[in-house]
């Protein structure tokens, strides 16, 4: 007799591990923090207010959205292929 419970309790483990593999998080020294998921494939910044990188397609959300009070916050997909970034 199979047992149908483990098998997608087992699927559900293994997946949460695949997405927190290579996390990591520090305080940057502006007093922001900085996350890193998925080995690099997304890092979330606060606090951070420096320009994107001259490689990068980068994209200001406060013109997208139109809202002030930038916020700082500077998001970059795939290794820096794509930044968006809040200031």
């Amino acid at each position: 007799m199979k047992n149908t419970k483990l098998t997608p309790a087992l699927v559900l483990i293994v997946a949460s591990l695949s997405v927190t593999a290579g996390c990591a998080s520090r305080t940057t020294a502006s007093g922001g923090k900085e996350t890193t998921i998925l080995g690099g494939a997304v890092t979330v910044a606060t606090n951070s207010f420096q320009p994107p990188a001259a490689t990068t397609a980068a994209v200001d959300t406060t013109k997208l959205v139109g809202i002030g009070n930038p916020s700082g916050t500077k998001t970059t997909i795939l290794w820096g292929l794509i930044t968006l970034h809040d200031y």
